[in-house]
């Protein structure tokens, strides 16, 4: 038994000798057994508050709760912040709770509860997404959020992380599963060349960015005349970019601070020029050019050369789907569920021997290029990638 689920039990222990033996009838009524991937332990009420508010759930709202148990996350949604509900749990009798809950609080006309498999529910309707789960399930359950939910969309966790996907905002609440509540917010796709012209009082400037993103995380360069400065400040939350640059410009350097909003292959914003001649506040409008990154790809990485193979990258119901077949025998195709794209920058996992193997980079139209790390890896290691024919 794992650490965090010896946890999860001991509270879920103590919680039911502090119910008291007037739940006992309750507790014994017959119900088929249900095999869970988490034991059955409640928010504590402050706990659910904190997290409603630490997401900023308004009357705009629509609330998933994975694992919702008794729906009173749901159900505080609806009815302390007007928001709507839906609440998914495996077991049959948290199911039956949640809308005894519902309907005592009045808000049956804004919830709604499904007995079903949270690991294969479509979030995509949602806009803030709750969990109390354990760190295992949120890195299964990682792929899915970050393929279906809009940029801009939070996610809120009590208690529990997403290893490298590092939150947003952490919050220290005593009343929280370990003290702890976390919140992501899920990043636009911005990974690949932007470019745009800046006209200002001096003269029009061609502009070229490259971005380069693991989640929120981003690096990169602008390309100005005859020079090319790496970005700093930088920040992304949702569909928001913030980033500076500081160029020579006759002679003198010059601050260059970029805010906007991503709307798919276009950035709408404003570039304020801090200091020199042309100082002052021009419109910033970027433009991306679509990749298709479906397809083949021959994948060779010289110091992990047991682990070169073929990348395919089909497109299915909306959503890239990935596997990887070793050049080595047996070539047998592995299923690669941790596979991550933001425009050009991409991440996906293969299994190995021991730890298995971090891919992170970029792909073009036709190459790629990245680092592998991973598998009791000291130090990363670089690979390459080249399209290839569909066979």
């Amino acid at each position: 038994m794992s650490p965090e689920v010896r946890r999860m039990w001991l509270g879920a222990i103590i919680a039911f000798w502090v119910v008291g033996l007037a739940a006992a009838p309750a507790l014994c009524e017959e119900t088929e057994p249900v095999e869970l991937d988490v034991p059955y332990v409640s928010t504590r009420p402050e706990a659910v508050e904190a997290m409603l508010k630490l997401a900023k759930v308004t009357s705009k709202d629509y609330v998933f709760d994975l694992g919702c148990g008794d729906g009173r996350i749901v159900v505080a949604a609806a009815k302390d912040f007007k928001a709507r509900g839906f609440g998914v749990d495996l077991d049959p009798q948290r199911i039956r709770e949640s809308n005894e809950n519902a309907t005592k609080a009045g808000v049956t006309d804004r919830v709604k509860f499904k007995l079903a498999d949270i690991m294969v529910t479509d979030v995509r309707e949602a806009n803030v997404v709750a969990i109390f789960l354990l760190n295992s399930v949120n890195l299964r359950l990682r792929p899915r959020l970050l393929d279906q939910l809009k940029p801009g969309s939070r996610v809120v966790s009590n208690g529990f992380h997403m290893a490298d996907w590092k939150p947003d905002k952490v919050l220290r609440h005593e009343e929280a599963y370990d003290g702890v509540i976390y919140l992501w917010v899920v990043p636009a796709p911005v990974g690949g060349t932007w470019q745009w012209k800046t006209k200002t009082s001096e003269a029009e400037i061609s502009n070229s960015l490259k971005l380069e993103q693991q989640f929120q995380a981003l690096s990169g360069a602008v390309r100005f005349p005859n020079q090319e400065v790496p970005i700093a400040e930088v920040s992304l939350a949702g569909k928001q970019i913030q980033f500076s640059a500081a160029p020579r410009i006759a002679e003198k350097e010059v601050k260059i601070v970029y805010q906007g909003t991503v709307e798919g292959d276009a950035i709408q914003g404003t570039q304020k020029w801090l200091t020199g001649p042309s100082a002052g506040t021009y419109p910033w409008t970027a433009s991306r050019q679509p990749l298709d990154i479906t397809g083949r790809w021959q994948v060779r990485a010289p110091e992990r050369a047991d682990n070169n193979g073929t990348l395919r990258i089909q497109r299915k119901d909306k959503s890239l789907l990935a596997t990887y077949v070793r050049d080595k025998k047996p070539q047998e195709e592995l299923a690669l569920p941790a596979f991550y794209v933001w425009g050009s920058s991409i991440r996906f996992e293969i299994p190995s021997d021991r730890t298995g193997l971090v891919f992170t980079g970029s792909l073009t139209a036709d190459t790629g290029s990245g680092t592998v790390s991973g598998d009791a890896v000291e130090k990363q290691t670089r690979w390459t990638a080249k399209r290839v024919a569909e066979k």
